[in-house]
């Protein structure tokens, strides 16, 4: 389609000018708001913890693909992060879920003596190299960051280069289970404790409409914990509970599967995980094209324009 043409005409007299010159503003501006309509909005989706539960993301990107939500960009934390580097090396929703429903816990973690946690991310890694090679962020499909927290410096850590695998066993190792990861004289643990619900982190890669995926819990009374495992994820879970709160402040829109009375370790119930995903995204979708048609009108890009940009911490 061609934008209309506004042809030159030259004019005699004061009034016959100044209608020319109205016609000719109101034409230019009929023709910048339709370029801005036109514009196509990137989509970057914010992926958060959440251990077994994770396997709800399938279901999530499953119901976006359905309904032609594009991801121009992904950010993941924890469980989060292998969904999101699986999704952006090529994984299709149903191929994710197809992954998710044969995961064992013995592909993702191994047991080891040591004084600084009990299990070995070294499965975390493995598992991601099997599924997408040993690759590095820039050979990804989708732009993709990964969020872990260093325990050296206090601060966030996000990866959107190097060694994709290892980015996902750092992000991934949550403290007191699995051993920290040591990369270049810092030590890595679960990104949760950081940024659990990474939304800032997309800002590493510009302007965009941010979908947040929470698969934490929003608040009310936790379930009982039933051995060492789980009070160790009800401690952790209390301090990413609060981050996501501001977290879920910096989104465009909020996604929120009704998981929480899922085990953080029931890989064994991922079919009915998966499916709150999918159930919550397939609902929220009408209202999710509206927010981001409403992301692309001039007020709201104005507003953004005057925004200033976040720091998102990336690892030299």
């Amino acid at each position: 389609m061609t934008d209309p043409v506004i042809p030159f005409r030259s004019c005699t007299g004061a009034p016959a000018c100044e209608t020319m010159i109205i016609r000719r503003i109101v034409g230019r501006v009929y023709v910048f708001i339709r370029r801005v309509r036109m514009r196509v909005i990137p989509v970057g989706l914010a992926l958060s913890g959440g251990t077994a539960k994770s396997v709800a993301h399938a279901g999530v990107i499953k119901a976006l693909e359905e309904h032609g939500i594009p991801i121009d960009f992904l950010s993941g934390t924890s469980g989060g992060s292998i969904v999101a580097v699986l999704r952006a090396a090529g994984r299709s929703g149903d191929d994710l879920i197809e992954t998710a429903k044969g995961m064992k816990w013995r592909r993702l973690a191994g047991l080891t003596l040591t004084r600084m946690g009990f299990l070995s991310g070294q499965k975390i890694r493995e598992f991601i190299i099997g599924e997408i090679g040993d690759v590095d962020f820039g050979e990804l499909l989708i732009p993709t960051a990964v969020v872990a927290a260093d325990l050296t410096s206090g601060e966030k850590a996000v990866f959107r280069q190097g060694r994709v695998a290892v980015a996902c066993q750092a992000s991934s190792s949550i403290p007191e289970i699995y051993c920290p990861v040591e990369i270049d004289g810092h030590w890595l643990v679960d990104g949760g404790l950081v940024e659990y619900l990474p939304v800032g982190t997309l800002a590493c890669f510009g302007e965009m409409f941010k979908i947040a995926v929470n698969l934490g819990m929003t608040g009310g009374v936790r379930r009982e914990p039933h051995h060492m495992l789980e009070v160790v994820m009800q401690v952790t879970g209390f301090v990413a509970q609060r981050n996501a709160a501001a977290s879920e402040r910096l989104a465009d829109f909020v996604i929120r599967p009704d998981v929480e009375r899922f085990s953080p370790f029931a890989l064994n119930r991922a079919p009915e995980i998966i499916e709150e995903g999918y159930r919550a995204t397939i609902a929220a979708i009408p209202s999710l094209r509206r927010a981001i048609r409403a992301y692309g009108s001039l007020s709201q890009r104005a507003r953004r324009f005057l925004a200033r940009p976040r720091s998102c911490g990336d690892r030299a």
